[in-house]
């Protein structure tokens, strides 16, 4: 089973992150493309948290419904109940987090991006907390002020920092926030082996968005990530091998004896 505290020693082989759950086959962030993605294989899923106009936390990541169901509303702009009757194809539903969370806990890891600020990502920590989730999980966000909230108040939550994921001084500022994680974006201009390194230096388990192909999966691999997220995690094991409980650190991938060479 996945552990954060082995993710970022650097303890891992590399492993597959289902992107919105076994996306490129089900309805994205449903209950169904995220249990598909533990049949899959995948170590962890990551899923998207907003607010409803009533204030509930649910699982889904554009603001509006408009590319998911053709529907122009915002999720910000309605109610659990209205959202529940929404139909996002095979019989599924937009799911709350506390049943995703009620889902996954205890069979896969948890990369939760948060696209809330404030009261509603204290309550995403204390539904983790009462799902028993949070030595398997992870937040993602790309808001530096809560970013540093979170350190302070709950040290004991893993952070994976979006902020300024694009620039050249992504990692410097990741060490200057104190988070655990980075999460490249496939493009930026930063992303290289070199880079990499650089971070697994500063003590830092690199996670990548995102590979889909064969020929992008190889690259990832190239450049020495950790994770790589993936809308089709067959994808990922075609080239990584079998899932991580079924495979071995290699001296390639182990990382856990190299020590951070600062921090600021």
């Amino acid at each position: 089973m996945f552990k954060v505290k082995d993710y970022i020693s650097l303890k891992l082989p590399p492993i597959c992150i289902a992107h919105r759950g076994y996306s490129s086959i089900y309805p994205e962030n449903t209950l169904l493309s995220l249990t598909k993605a533990v049949e899959a294989g995948a170590e962890v899923v990551e899923l998207d948290v907003r607010a409803t106009a009533d204030q509930q936390l649910v699982v889904f990541h554009d603001p509006t419904l408009q590319r998911a169901t053709g529907i122009e509303a915002s999720i910000n702009k309605l109610t659990l109940a209205q959202l529940k009757r929404i139909d996002l194809g095979k019989g599924q539903h937009i799911p709350t987090l506390s049943e995703a969370l009620e889902a996954l806990t205890g069979k896969i890891g948890l990369n939760i991006h948060l696209y809330v600020k404030g009261r509603q990502i204290d309550k995403v920590v204390e539904l983790c907390t009462q799902h028993k989730a949070l030595e398997s999980a992870f937040l993602a966000l790309s808001y530096p002020e809560e970013i540093a909230r979170l350190r302070k108040d709950y040290p004991d939550v893993y952070i994976c920092t979006g902020y300024r994921a694009a620039q050249h001084d992504y990692l410097e500022h990741a060490l200057k926030l104190d988070a655990h994680i980075l999460q490249a974006l496939r493009g930026a201009p930063y992303l290289s082996k070199t880079w990499v390194e650089k971070a697994h230096e500063n003590g830092f388990p690199v996670e990548v968005f995102y590979a889909d192909t064969y020929m992008d999966m190889k690259w990832m691999q190239r450049l020495g990530v950790d994770s790589v997220l993936t809308n089709n995690p067959p994808t990922f094991h075609a080239v990584y091998g079998a899932p991580q409980n079924q495979r071995k650190p290699s001296p390639q991938t182990s990382r856990a004896n190299k020590p951070p060479k600062w921090r600021l």
